[in-house]
């Protein structure tokens, strides 16, 4: 069996393997350190020898937190681990990158003018978007560099690159896990959160961080009994590719096979969420809170994609911001009532396929595409609600995911059906 060192190890020679594309995935790198972790690290802890890659919003001892802004590059280094970082490290996972992301991480598509852009590795050639905006991490593990990257995620920050890389993300209700030592982008709607390689490894993660024991009780591969809603008026309220229609039909009938009961229904209250949040610019509101200071003096230093949006926030009446709030906690209300019942809602994780890096340079074509890609995982944000992406089979992955999304507070829950999920795809 592999000891935690030489598991870091290979993760480290897989690096140099890769070294081109993770030059623009991790953003600072600590391998002899990891190295001299991992040779003492004790072997019976949950998550020993994971080699773990921490998204640029949270704070690392000695390491800037910059959110992949030059606004915050040449800012003192964080003095301490925030909290979720030094639980996963306690867990026994060793650090090793700090990773690239969205700047202050407002944007779903991964864009990044100051530290790059990473690219899907499930479109070799194509130089297509990773997503965002743990952009960074979710490559790095695509790659086989890391086994875990912690990120955020306030409209699908985890779940979209998640998908678009191939890989698995959780996306907690919030309080789960200590948002302590983040950079916030909404306080309302953030929600630190991981990204694995499979679901399985994802409820490890958690079960360690939660204390959670005995995390097996959907290894039973079976869906009898299970009800499961589609929100079809969800799924369409874009332009949702064939392809990305085409997979998860047969991801459908996957689960009716296995006992499922799935029944499509109308749910209107998870695009009103939605679009009471972009009435009331709340998202742009909140970070205007966090940024006022920085974007007096420092407006010019902001990615032209991401400071204009926050200064929005300043200029939005505050009837406006209170009058979405109070929407999106009915709809929340709502749709408590409507999964009355049911175990859980299933979409596809992102509605169109990763766009080409080169078609979204204007404003106006990024805008658009930033929509279209965020408008399905953005409802559990709004909501509050655990959710989970997976892409199905290992060994015909794509940048295709599968989302689970459950009811507030059930992430256990969420996490076994998921794992369920997983076992019955993989045959």
């Amino acid at each position: 069996m592999e000891s935690p060192l030489e598991h870091v190890q290979a993760r480290l020679d897989r690096s140099a393997e890769v070294a081109d594309a993770l030059s623009v995935a991790y953003v600072a790198r600590r391998d002899q350190d990891a190295l001299a972790e991992a040779g003492v690290v004790d072997p019976a802890l949950p998550l020993a020898g994971d080699v773990l890659a921490v998204k640029a919003c949270f704070d690392v001892a000695s390491w800037t937190t910059h959110a992949g802004s030059a606004v915050l590059r040449d800012a003192p280094p964080a003095l301490a681990d925030a909290p979720l970082v030094q639980a996963v490290r306690s867990a026994g996972a060793i650090l090793v990158a700090q990773t690239n992301m969205t700047e202050f991480a407002y944007g779903a598509l991964g864009l990044n003018a100051t530290f790059g852009t990473p690219t899907t590795p499930m479109c070799p050639g194509e130089d297509r978007v990773s997503g965002g905006s743990t952009s960074g991490g979710a490559v790095a593990v695509a790659l086989g560099a890391a086994d875990i990257a912690l990120g955020s995620d306030t409209s699908g920050s985890i779940r979209i690159p998640a998908a678009f890389c191939g890989e698995s993300g959780f996306k907690p209700s919030q309080g789960r896990y200590s948002a302590d030592g983040l950079i916030p982008l909404a306080v309302s709607f953030d929600a630190p959160g991981f990204i694995a390689a499979s679901v399985t490894h994802l409820r490890r993660i958690d079960a360690a961080l939660v204390g959670r024991s005995g995390a097996t009780g959907a290894d039973n591969a079976s869906l009898h009994g299970r009800r499961f809603l589609v929100p079809r008026d969800a799924i369409d309220a874009g332009d949702t590719d064939a392809a990305v229609l085409e997979r998860f039909d047969a991801w459908f009938s996957a689960l009716v096979a296995a006992g499922a009961e799935i029944v499509e229904l109308d749910m209107p209250m998870l695009v009103e969420a939605c679009l009471a949040a972009r009435a009331g610019w709340t998202i742009a509101v909140e970070a205007f809170d966090w940024h006022r200071n920085l974007i007096a003096t420092e407006i010019d230093r902001y990615d032209t994609r991401v400071g204009p949006r926050i200064m929005m926030g300043a200029s939005v009446p505050a009837a406006d911001y209170v009058a979405a709030m109070r929407v999106i906690r009915e709809c929340r209300r709502r749709y408590d009532v409507a999964m009355h019942g049911f175990d859980a809602m299933l979409t596809p994780t992102v509605a169109i396929l990763p766009p080409r890096v080169a078609d979204v340079q204007t404003t106006e074509s990024y805008l658009a595409k930033n929509t279209e890609v965020l408008r399905l995982t953005e409802i559990a944000n709004r909501l509050d609600l655990p959710s989970v992406s997976l892409p199905g089979r290992r060994d015909e992955r794509g940048p295709i995911g599968l989302m689970l999304t459950g009811r507030r507070g059930d992430d256990a829950g969420v996490l076994d059906l998921a794992v369920t999920f997983e076992q019955l795809l993989a045959r």
